[in-house]
């Protein structure tokens, strides 16, 4: 009769066991569903910010909340809601989010960035060059170009030319020399200060690291009207066929001016 006992008691539990088994794995499975799910949710109101999409910005609202229920300390998800607030125009609740996205990732590097942009447009300028900095200083930080660039900009905003040169050059130096915006700042930042050398040595670098353009071409020409090379103006200037409604008309008028300045002397 014992020995029944213990048969049926080791059966209940063994029933007991795998009913407690099925239903945990059950909330398991339900679970690795809900988050799939949150985070497909996520990837939509991404894509309809990233995008732009002004018609459907209250459901990325929408898609964002629900995926925060479920996955609250992805700090992706406040990052793509301080770009959604920023594109409704309401700054203190992108700076907030910028914020949430740091406090649950000291790592996430794109809203210091974020950050320091704002402040820049903002005008606090310190600010700024301190979150910048913060991403130069950090080894972690996968694109130091960036922050230099975006450091340089402020600078130039303070004036200070000679430390905004030296973060276009490193900006230039990490991304290998083949960004043509970080080129462009730096040969504008050249001419504005009237360093018309410089900015052609500048010119033929870029040349050699991202090829030749009319814009090159028409830069070196601009550089070297104001240092009164006239000849080789032109040379450059030959080299713009008028294929291109902008760079023609920039032709013609320097070329105009060239003329003027020759028949004047």
């Amino acid at each position: 009769m014992r020995k029944i006992f213990y048969i049926v008691a080791a059966l209940w539990v063994v029933s007991l066991f795998s009913c407690t088994t099925a239903q945990y794995g059950n909330t398991q499975t339900a679970s690795i569903k809900n988050k799939k799910i949150a985070v497909l949710k996520y990837e939509m109101a991404r894509n309809i910010v990233l995008h732009k999409d002004y018609t459907n910005l209250a459901n990325a609202f929408r898609y964002l909340n629900e995926a925060e229920k479920v996955l609250p300390n992805d700090p992706k998800i406040y990052y793509i809601k301080a770009l959604a607030y920023q594109l409704r125009g309401n700054k203190k609740e992108y700076v907030i989010f910028l914020n949430k996205a740091i406090a649950k990732d000291k790592s996430f590097f794109d809203a210091y960035n974020a950050l320091g942009i704002y402040d820049y447009e903002e005008g606090f300028y310190n600010r700024a060059i301190d979150m910048f900095t913060r991403l130069i200083k950090n080894p972690l930080y996968s694109h130091p170009d960036i922050a230099f660039f975006n450091r340089s900009r402020v600078y130039i905003k303070l004036r200070e030319y000679a430390k905004a040169e030296n973060d276009i050059e490193s900006a230039l130096m990490f991304s290998n020399y083949k960004s043509r915006i970080y080129w462009k700042s730096l040969i504008a930042l050249r001419i504005r200060q009237k360093h018309y050398l410089q900015a052609l040595t500048s010119l033929y670098q870029m040349e050699n690291n991202t090829g030749s353009s009319y814009y090159t071409f028409y830069m070196k020409a601009l550089c070297y009207e104001r240092l009164s090379m006239y000849g080789k103006a032109k040379e450059e200037l030959n080299k713009i066929k008028n294929d291109d409604p902008e760079y023609s008309v920039l032709k013609m008028k320097l070329l105009q001016k060239i003329n003027a300045d020759n028949s004047n002397n």
